[in-house]
């Protein structure tokens, strides 16, 4: 985390399709050993309570680009 924020920090959206992408996507960072966090939705607005909605990937980009290559910008 130290080194992520003395790089700049760098983020990066980019859009799965739903829940279960994001569950493969976590699953494979597990793999590479890439630290991850999981953001659970409280449902306040038009999502509803408990649904995963973000993963955050704490990489260098090399190993974000292999776990994430396939998905779109934001």
């Amino acid at each position: 985390m130290k080194a992520w924020e003395a790089s700049g920090a760098t983020k990066v959206c980019l859009r799965a399709e739903g829940e279960a992408d994001l569950l493969a996507l976590a699953k494979a960072a597990a793999a590479r050993g890439v630290a991850t966090h999981m953001v659970v939705d409280a449902g306040r607005t038009q999502v509803a309570p408990d649904s995963r909605t973000v993963l955050a990937l704490l990489a260098e980009g090399r190993e974000v680009d292999a776990i994430t290559g396939s998905l779109k910008l934001l």
